[in-house]
């Protein structure tokens, strides 16, 4: 499908090329859609597994569209400083990530429209960050690719003979478990793929080992929104990436955690010729670039994969230092080791890593939300509290607090309280008190109770799980680090947790005294607005309360004015700057601070401070992916290149580049080993296409085709073969654009023809231009 671009008007038409003989064949109109805005023409994508289009207008805002012409969501421009730079696809259409000219990236779900991961940055790289990404790949790795070739059909079971057959030519009963659904690659790359269907579990051994207990435990919840401020006519917009339980799904409970033979490789090129790739769209990424012996500029222009290899091939512009005006163009390999490396733990890992960033930022957005409840339920009392407070300390009655205790013990009320419980507060202010408090209260206690301390659970298990894989496997494994930094951050949880549940029972208490207060108060302001000498007042005198005067008073005395949960859930910056350097407490300092809370007398402000404990809790976390991220670097390959194309001045303006599968003729008897990467004339390969029109020839395409075993490790050993072929459509013709439409076609938009690639190698027209 091909997309073309009126920018003056905004105006995009989808065409597809009919079937019919070389003459007949045209395009057809598929779709028409007129665009209120103008639109980057080269800022247009197509969903790879949905019929959406995303484009990027020339007001900076991304817009993605049905084909039909209906507008599925959109995403606004962050600042007007800010304009879009690339947009790329997940492999299978759950996600698009859209890069910004400040050098982050922001990933949307297209099934929410939401971001799930926001303000991503380029990691630095030396002395200078790198500006911007230059472009994108997005794609599927298979761990055990054998294994999907034999469910494909590509190859057959390990240590299988040939098919056998009776002397009737049947085939014999030993062949009769061979899979024969016509299952295809493209069913491991849906985006809800059926993995029960397909069928590749692992062997007992690894299931074992990738037996996890979370699916048995509940999902975590939304986080609710933050509550209404006073005034708002709109309701407000949905906050944080797990605002609904879609999000929360997608980002802690995907169902590609499911899949054990699967990576998805997420990679940002940026435009100073560094790679930086991520697993499962993880915030953790790492930085590789060429040699810098070298001595090249390098620009990257392009990015393929395939899932049946982890070398993924990058088309490149460089430049030597002595000569910046003469480009050429290199296909670079990029190898990705450390996949065959770890084999199926490796998405054990991966997956794990990245949900314990994703429960992270679960774990901050809940704390947020609950001091924004919490501060609510303050906020409101201290207004009405405010007034009164002035008017009996000028006139020397005390302050409030003595007051609502002595008419909570001796039922006398003096004037001035009575005339703000009567004229000011009433019976509307006192509805919107309990409504504020009650309900914040609630909400709090809902996100303590049901958000908070089970993510913190759900931490657990996850950092007990790697501790796990790194107290078993080799010290020079992936985490490189020792055992105790995973007790450490054990020991944290176990901290956060104490000092949560504990907050957590303060805060139900304290439900509980101002459900009493409450009703108390509401009691008292009906009794005083009563006449002294009134049949009203002497029915109430003879009625009690109904409530704990215990309670009430407990509230009043503490309560009303200093919460016992404000030590809990007090910011950050308001501790002391010696309290947040001293040393991190310890689980015992931390039960000591609470028995000193309880106790009223002094004890470690930063031990009780749970946005002080999850910043421990988050530099712990960190260091962890931090030995990933050097175990994937020292893993990864990109020390070779193939020169396609030299001496141009000008811009490469129609490139396109394709990663094709070759399965070898003869199938072997067995496996290939990940070890054996020598090229052999039974073994399936790779065959990389790279379309390219000179800028000082444009009538000219130049198709290279480089023919590699799956993995790369020395480009000169295991390159098979490398052809050019030419096609040149006259010296009046112009070629606007040309494409891969897929494994064995290729279409070009220009002022001459259109060509297709045959299968059998060779090439006829198939339209004008």
């Amino acid at each position: 499908m091909t997309i073309f671009n009126n920018g003056r008007q905004g105006h995009t038409s989808a065409l597809m090329a009919t079937a019919g003989s070389f003459k007949e064949r045209q395009l057809l109109q598929q779709a028409e859609k007129i665009l209120l805005h103008p639109i980057h023409s080269h800022l247009i994508s197509y969903c790879p597994t949905m019929d959406l289009i995303a484009v990027v207008t020339d007001e900076e805002n991304l817009d993605v569209y049905r084909i039909n012409g209906q507008r599925a969501f959109g995403f606004k421009r962050k600042s007007d400083e800010l304009s879009v730079v690339a947009l790329q696809w997940e492999f299978n259409g759950k996600s698009i990530a859209i890069s910004w000219s400040d050098g982050t990236t922001d990933l949307v779900s297209a099934e929410t429209g939401k971001v799930t991961h926001k303000d991503v940055a380029l990691p630095e790289v030396g002395d200078e960050a790198p500006t911007q990404v230059k472009c994108m790949g997005w794609g599927l790795n298979f761990i055990n690719v054998e294994a999907v070739k034999r469910r494909t059909g590509l190859k057959r079971n390990k240590g299988a003979s040939p098919t056998k057959t009776d002397p009737f030519g049947q085939p014999t009963t030993e062949d009769w478990d061979t899979f024969k659904d016509d299952t295809m690659l493209e069913d491991f790359l849906q985006r809800q793929p059926d993995f029960q269907t397909l069928d590749v579990a692992p062997d007992l051994p690894d299931q074992l080992a990738m037996m996890d207990m979370e699916a048995l435990l509940p999902k975590l919840p939304p986080i609710p929104l933050p509550p209404a401020l006073p005034f708002m006519r709109v309701s407000q917009p949905a906050s944080g990436a797990f605002s609904s339980q879609v999000e929360v799904d997608s980002l802690l409970h995907s169902h590609h955690l499911k899949d054990h033979n699967s990576v998805d490789m997420f990679i940002r090129l940026s435009d100073r010729g560094t790679v930086h790739p991520s697993i499962y769209d993880s915030l953790g990424t790492i930085s590789v670039q060429l040699p810098k012996a070298w001595n090249v500029l390098s620009t990257p222009l392009l990015h393929t994969s395939h899932p049946y290899s982890c070398t993924h091939g990058l088309l490149m512009e460089t430049r030597f230092s002595s000569s910046l005006t003469k480009k050429s163009l290199a296909y670079v390999p990029l190898t990705l080791t450390f996949i065959p490396l770890a084999g199926i733990y490796l998405h054990l890992i991966a997956a794990k890593t990245s949900q314990l960033q994703n429960l992270l930022l679960y774990i901050s957005q809940t704390l947020q939300r609950i001091r924004a409840f919490f501060k609510h339920a303050q906020d409101l009392p201290r207004k009405f509290m405010m007034n009164i407070e002035e008017t009996l300390e000028e006139k020397g009655l005390g302050d409030l607090v003595t007051n609502l205790f002595h008419v909570a013990c001796t039922g006398h009320c003096n004037p001035v309280v009575k005339e703000w419980l009567v004229d000011e507060l009433a019976e509307g202010g006192h509805k919107r008190w309990d409504t504020t408090v009650s309900t914040s209260f609630t909400t709090l206690l809902a996100l303590l109770h049901e958000n908070l301390i089970p993510a913190l659970d759900r931490c657990s298990i996850l950092i007990s799980r790697l501790r796990g894989l790194a107290h078993f496997h080799d010290r020079d494994w992936i985490f490189s680090g020792p055992l105790s930094d995973f007790t450490a951050l054990l020991q944290t949880l176990k901290k956060m947790r104490l000092v949560a549940h504990t907050a957590m029972l303060y805060a139900s208490e304290e439900k509980r005294q101002f459900h009493s207060f409450s009703k108390w108060l509401r009691f008292t302001i009906d009794f005083e607005a009563t006449e002294p000498d009134s049949q009203s007042r002497a029915e109430m005198e003879q009625r009690d309360a109904g409530v704990d005067i215990s309670q009430v008073l407990a509230y009043i005395q503490f309560g009303l004015t200093k919460s016992d949960v404000a030590p809990f859930l007090q910011p950050e910056a308001q501790l002391d700057a010696k309290a947040k350097a001293r040393e991190e407490a310890s689980y015992e300092d931390t039960k000591k601070a609470i028995e000193l809370v309880k106790e009223g007398a002094t004890f470690r402000e930063e031990a009780l401070c749970l946005e002080h404990v999850a910043g421990h809790l988050s530099t712990g976390v960190t260091g962890l992916l931090k030995q990933v991220s050097r175990w994937q670097e020292d893993n990864i390959r990109m020390d070779s290149g193939i020169v396609l194309e030299q001496g141009e001045k000008g811009e490469y303006e129609v490139l396109d580049m394709r990663m094709v599968f070759e399965p070898s003729s003869e199938p072997p008897q067995e496996d290939t080993t990940a070890e054996d990467t020598a090229p052999t004339a039974d073994e399936d390969a790779m065959s990389t296409y790279i379309l390219v029109s000179p800028p000082s020839n444009p009538s000219v395409l130049h198709v290279h085709r480089i023919t590699h075993t799956p993995t790369i490790t020395n480009l000169k050993k295991n390159t098979l073969e490398y052809t050019v072929a030419t096609l040149d459509f006259g010296a009046e013709t112009k070629i606007l654009d040309a494409k891969f439409a897929d494994d064995t076609a290729l279409l070009g938009v220009g002022y001459g023809f259109l060509y297709e690639e045959e299968e059998e190698g060779g090439w006829r027209g198939v339209g004008g231009g």
